[in-house]
């Protein structure tokens, strides 16, 4: 665009000069693609209206012909953008390709589609029917990105009818939003927050659901979204619930498998102390079994029985905390609002926790984590450990 704007202004300014009394779009009108070609359009139409009513059209004529000349090198250019664009899609989906769980998908989530071209984006989810931003990305401003989510953490808003969001929830559509700063059904602390005057939003889609949006905008660029724009958004965001779908199914196996490790560190416990194990059903791994399998529906009982510290280890009190709520699947904007603390604070955690046990990702130090607490009596190793130790 940027290389043909200067030429449709020259277009529009010989159109002016050759006609009185008429009203064309200005070089600050020609913003874009869309805007571009309504201002030839618009000047087309003129000229054309002109050159049927005058009696020398010889120079009307030769400004005709300018104007279909830039507007066929325009839509070459336009293509090119097209083609460009699309390009920049997949690579933004590749910078998601390695993500191995959720929390780190939904981290990389924001930037990569910025990285399409948008100059902002928020990557939120829904919760008992309430929007939730979880990352914002401002590349220009990380700063600003930050302010932006906390306004929409502080301010989480139900999805009901005051809010045009609520139609991507019913219809599974993305929908374009002009005029924010006056729209009234909007989210209005994150408006205030951002300043956007147009966005994008499509919805997340994971099994059939809508669990989450995408939003982005265009304010550096100084556009409005088009309907292009909110096309390119959903093909990004489709890549993207089905990588949801991948690192889904991945924490729940890691989840099972964690399960497992604890149900086999019982039973190794058990042979080394050389107890006598009870038939299937008796009383014996009942309890056991029962905590894994309440864990696989959600439940807290499961959690109940983690190790709280091992003999030997050097997690803080703190990062058991973390470790708890990470084994029972939540994402760090969760566990700092269980913890009261803030994001960046949990991801200082992680980072120390994943350090101190040598672990590569969440799942695998929830795993040793569960490991290193296997003699612990009951299963719940609350006897282990030195004692009044602090977080």
């Amino acid at each position: 665009m940027h290389d043909h704007r200067d030429r449709v202004a020259e277009v529009l300014e010989s159109a002016r000069a050759s006609l009185t009394d008429v009203a064309l779009p200005g070089h600050a009108d020609v913003l874009d693609f869309p805007s571009a070609r309504h201002a030839l359009d618009e000047a087309w139409a003129q000229v054309l209206a002109a050159a049927t009513a005058s009696v020398d059209q010889q120079a009307l004529v030769g400004l005709l012909d300018e104007i279909k000349r830039t507007a066929e090198l325009l839509e070459l250019e336009w293509l090119r953008h097209r083609d460009a664009t699309f390009g920049r899609v997949r690579d933004a989906l590749s910078m998601l390709r390695d993500s191995d769980s959720t929390p780190e998908l939904v981290e990389r989530a924001a930037a990569a589609a910025c990285a399409i071209g948008f100059d902002r984006a928020i990557v939120s989810r829904i919760e008992d029917s309430s929007w939730i931003p979880e990352k914002v990305s401002v590349e220009r401003d990380p700063r600003w990105a930050e302010e932006i989510l906390q306004a929409g953490r502080e301010h989480t808003q139900l999805l009901d009818r005051t809010l045009v969001e609520t139609e991507m929830v019913r219809r599974r559509v993305g929908i374009l939003v002009h005029d924010v700063q006056a729209r009234p059904a909007v989210h209005r602390p994150i408006a205030d927050a951002s300043r956007s005057r147009s966005y994008a939003a499509v919805p997340l889609i994971v099994n059939g659901g809508v669990i989450g949006f995408v939003h982005v905008d265009c304010y550096y660029q100084q556009r409005d979204l088009d309907e292009f724009d909110r096309g390119v958004l959903g093909v990004f965001a489709e890549g993207l619930g089905q990588a949801l779908g991948r690192t889904t199914m991945i924490d729940r196996l890691a989840m099972i498998r964690v399960g497992f490790d604890q149900v086999a560190g019982a039973l190794a416990t058990a042979k080394d102390e050389r107890v006598q194990l009870a038939v299937p059903g008796s009383q014996g791994l009942a309890p056991l079994i029962s905590g894994f399998v309440a864990n696989q529906r959600g439940s807290a009982v499961h959690q109940d029985r983690f190790p709280i510290s091992t003999e030997g280890s050097t997690l803080t009190r703190r990062e058991v905390e973390v470790l708890r709520l990470m084994a029972a699947g939540d994402t760090n904007g969760r566990i700092a609002r269980r913890l009261v603390i803030s994001e960046g604070t949990v991801k200082s955690h992680v980072k120390h926790i994943l350090r101190k046990l040598g672990a590569a990702n969440r799942a695998e130090a929830v795993s040793r984590w569960l490991g290193m607490g296997r003699g612990a009596p009951g299963g719940n190793g609350a006897g282990a450990g030195p004692k009044g130790r602090d977080g």
